[in-house]
């Protein structure tokens, strides 16, 4: 009975949005889409957990509204790194993530910086239609939080599709809840990272590849595994990137893993890097 509730809900934000041009993301010649298309995952996500689930209100309704302005006016990645440095002293705070078993005050910088780092992550890999939402969908139901998964499936659905956007509110609501979701079983930032592997590989593998080829390792480019893997892989890229993110969030907690996670990103990037060396000549 939920699923067509979520389902209902998402249909009338949808319908809302075509109607009277709200919230629509324009083609540019940095975007796949060709016409106006909504990017109103973040309000659909707020307005499902707003009836149906027991998430703190102004956190949810702060994430939406600072999304949406994103959306709509194009923010520059410092005024974003402001405010996500705001919301990632909130978790910090109240869930006193620690380093190798270790919490201090250095500890809590260094969470600062990471939860800035994850939000980015799930920003980067928002670039393919079914690729974050169906990725979200993945760490939500090995973190056993099912309902959760389920609320995510009408807008994985319309997102597959091409019909709408989850836009930087969605992505914002969707870091939030991972991570809350996330830190109620596991509070120490080394397997969180493994855990969250495939949005962390793209943070440390997009650094490291715009600083070798001297780009401003800040801003956004069209380089991402999403961007480059399906020239060669086609239609498999989206299995390929769901079986990752299960790879990655499978690995045992020990300190093996760290091994493991390091050595397969390792192999990755090297496969990555090539790529798109022999894409550019």
């Amino acid at each position: 009975m939920k699923l067509l509730a979520y389902f209902l809900i998402t249909v009338v934000i949808y319908y809302f949005s075509k109607k009277y041009n709200i919230l629509l993301d324009y083609p540019t010649e940095r975007k796949n889409h060709h016409k106006p298309t909504p990017q109103v995952g973040g309000v659909i996500l707020f307005t499902i957990l707003l009836f149906f689930f027991d998430y703190p209100f102004l956190v949810l309704f702060s994430l939406l509204l600072f999304g949406m302005l994103d959306d709509m006016f194009k923010l520059s990645y410092k005024q974003k790194f402001v405010f996500e440095i705001v919301i990632a002293i909130y978790i910090v705070y109240k869930y006193k993530l620690t380093l190798f078993g270790i919490h201090n005050i250095f500890t809590d910088i260094f969470a600062t910086l990471w939860i800035v780092a994850f939000f980015n992550g799930l920003n980067m890999i928002d670039g393919l239609n079914g690729l974050s939402t169906g990725v979200s969908i993945v760490y939500l139901s090995m973190l056993t939080q099912f309902e959760l998964a389920l609320s995510y499936f009408p807008i994985y659905i319309f997102n597959f599709f091409g019909k709408l956007f989850m836009g930087e509110s969605g992505i914002l609501i969707t870091g939030f809840l991972l991570l809350s979701s996330a830190l109620s079983i596991e509070k120490d930032m080394v397997y969180l990272t493994i855990f969250f592997g495939y949005p962390f590989y793209e943070v440390v593998a997009s650094f490291i590849r715009r600083v070798i080829s001297k780009e401003n390792p800040f801003l956004a480019d069209r380089k991402h595994l999403h961007h480059i893997f399906p020239q060669k892989m086609g239609n498999l890229f989206l299995p390929f990137s769901y079986l990752l993110t299960f790879l990655f969030a499978s690995l045992p907690k020990s300190y093996m893993s760290i091994f493991y996670y390091i050595s397969i990103s390792i192999i990755l990037f090297l496969i990555h890097f090539s790529l798109i060396k022999k894409l550019n000549n």
